[in-house]
């Protein structure tokens, strides 16, 4: 249910950019104000790229969610807090824990809503430290942060 969501989301955006794309062109007079003007083939081009919109929002969130393990060493009581402190420093705020699992978000709204309120990191306790889910361009970046805080002298 999460991936159509986001994919719902990715569609949405991206037309909702493109039509005022397309205004804002067209209010500069740089583009014709019709459609038979702007698109090669018409109303029948709206579908075309519609379609192409769609495909493109399916396939996104596969590309660019996903799970990467952070080799962390430590107990947790040792590297908590330490966490913690690396996460606020990137602009995030632990949303909950649960047990050795944290979840964190970013703090500045501004952020989240650029990120359509996707951008939660979840950290799960896995036996080489931790397990990280969420938009991969910014776990590799907490990755390569945590392991280089964290990494044994």
């Amino acid at each position: 249910m999460k991936y159509i969501i986001r994919a719902a989301k990715y569609f949405l955006y991206i037309a909702v950019f493109l039509v005022i794309l397309l205004v804002l062109l067209s209010l500069f007079n740089i583009i014709g104000g019709n459609v038979n003007e702007i698109f090669r083939n018409g109303t029948k081009s709206v579908w075309q790229i519609a379609l192409l919109l769609v495909a493109f929002s399916a396939l996104y969130p596969a590309l660019s969610f996903g799970r990467r393990d952070a080799i962390v060493p430590g107990s947790f009581e040792q590297i908590r807090d330490g966490v913690i402190k690396l996460m606020e420093e990137r602009g995030y705020m632990l949303e909950k824990e649960e047990g050795e699992n944290m979840v964190f978000r970013f703090r500045s709204p501004v952020r989240r809503i650029f990120h359509m309120f996707e951008d939660r990191i979840t950290f799960t306790r896995s036996m080489s430290g931790f397990e990280l889910e969420g938009y991969i361009k910014d776990i590799v970046r907490v990755i390569s942060a945590l392991e280089y805080r964290f990494r044994s002298e």
